[in-house]
């Protein structure tokens, strides 16, 4: 693993996200919810990891192990990650107190209109909305130690199908494979 590109690349990652979280904050907090927002979340750190393991792989001369990107990978989305987390606990415990509250509210009308277009009952729609406003959106220890498992979970994941495309095997005809080109 090279430390260096893990931390440049994560950080990057880190504060892409928080970038566009504050500006969802700023702008409009349905975009902190929104389904697009995720998936540009998503592609944000494919890019990462994929950015990182091309640069760490440029280093070697012979084959770049699927393992060595895999780990390449997870650790630089675990970094943006870590810097994402405690950014959303700043955000909702300093900056917004009250915050869980209008991200539940906005929620809370996201999912109305979701039963409506699915065409649910207003019987099921009524006892899913009662058991979803039991549940509390405040980000304490416990929802964002959750929210770092849950996402190196899905790093693991990225990282996983990552490597797959950034690997590359030995030339048979190459000579030393461990051999790297000097900095």
């Amino acid at each position: 693993m090279n430390q260096a590109v893990v931390f440049r690349f994560g950080i990057l990652l880190g504060l892409v996200s928080i970038l566009s979280m504050l500006l969802a904050y700023m702008i409009d907090l349905t975009w902190m919810v929104s389904g697009w927002n995720s998936l540009i979340s998503i592609a944000l750190v494919f890019a990462a990891m994929l950015m990182a393991c091309i640069e760490d792989r440029k280093g070697f001369v012979g084959g770049y192990s699927y393992g060595r990107a895999v780990v390449q990978a997870l650790m630089t989305g675990l970094v943006g990650s870590l810097l994402g987390v405690v950014f959303t606990g700043v955000l909702y415990n300093v900056v917004d107190p009250n915050l869980h509250e209008r991200v539940k509210e906005i929620m809370v009308i996201k999912m109305e209109e979701s039963f409506e277009s699915f065409g649910m009952s207003e019987e099921d729609s009524a006892k899913a909305m009662e058991s979803f406003e039991k549940r509390s959106f405040k980000q304490d220890f416990r929802a964002l130690g959750s929210a770092f498992l849950l996402s190196g979970l899905m790093n693991t994941f990225f990282a996983l199908i990552v490597g797959l495309f950034v690997r590359r095997k030995e030339d048979p005809f190459g000579s030393n494979p461990t051999e790297t080109l000097p900095s």
